[in-house]
């Protein structure tokens, strides 16, 4: 029987004026309490964390693999999970095509689930418990858990470790920097004391060239010699026989 067929027998395809009326009660009147079935689905649940395994613990050698840098869909990380769809083929997943399904996407939240529990009472091969599709629900619900914590992890220990290479360059960075700032300001000493000594040189050739300049200066009309630093004039022209110099 498929789901039309089920939804026609429940009356929950093509729901007539009367139906709607009785759904909608009176102005003023109290809401009608819950039917049974809704009543029940909390008992159902806690039955079921109760009985569910705990969430798998996922390492490295239970990880699904990536491909190319992108991360693994979710069907692998069910399958690393050891996620299995149940035998009578309802898995959660299922679950949620018929829900979408356009036989049911007109009804509301109640409606569609009187509808989906009659479904899986009629099914061909057999009723199909409930809490098998809320349990596999929390077991992929689990897996996803439990691979988010593994990336977690994963990721902490990389920024962990990305840190530590991060300050060991930071300090071959200081220590460079260190050792280049002493050997320029090696540098400006150096060129310091250089200048020092030029100018002390400095101070003793204009004593000398003066020493040197006084020494010529009783024989020549424009001495020859410098002072100062000044570019040496010209030598003056031999004098003529018989003219004083």
């Amino acid at each position: 029987m498929g789901l039309k067929e089920v939804l026609e027998k429940m009356k929950l395809v093509e729901v007539d004026e009367e139906t709607s009326a009785v759904a909608r009660p009176p102005a003023g009147s109290p809401a009608p309490p819950p039917p049974p079935r809704a009543r029940a689905a909390a008992p159902v649940i806690q039955d079921v964390l109760k009985s569910a395994p705990p969430k798998p613990r996922i390492d490295e050698s239970s990880a699904p693999a990536s491909k190319d840098g992108e991360l693994p869909d979710f069907d692998s990380v069910y399958q690393a999970a050891g996620v299995k769809v149940p035998a009578h083929g309802f898995s959660s997943s299922k679950v949620l095509e018929i829900l979408s399904s356009p036989e049911l996407a007109s009804l509301d939240p109640r409606a569609k689930a009187a509808a989906l529990s009659g479904f899986l009472k009629m099914n061909p091969t057999g009723p199909v418990p409930l809490a098998d599709i809320i349990q596999d629900a929390v077991a992929r619900d689990q897996a996803l858990d439990g691979f988010e914590e593994f990336l977690r992890k994963k990721l902490d220990g990389r920024k962990d470790d990305l840190d530590k290479q991060n300050a060991a360059l930071q300090a071959e960075i200081d220590e460079i920097t260190k050792r280049n700032k002493e050997k320029m300001d090696g540098n400006r000493r150096t060129l310091e004391e250089e200048k020092e000594r030029f100018a002390t040189w400095q101070a003793r050739k204009r004593i000398e060239e003066r020493k040197l300049f006084d020494a010529v200066a009783p024989f020549v009309e424009q001495n020859p010699v410098s002072l100062g630093g000044a570019a040496p004039a010209a030598p003056a022209a031999p004098a003529k026989p018989g003219e004083r110099t």
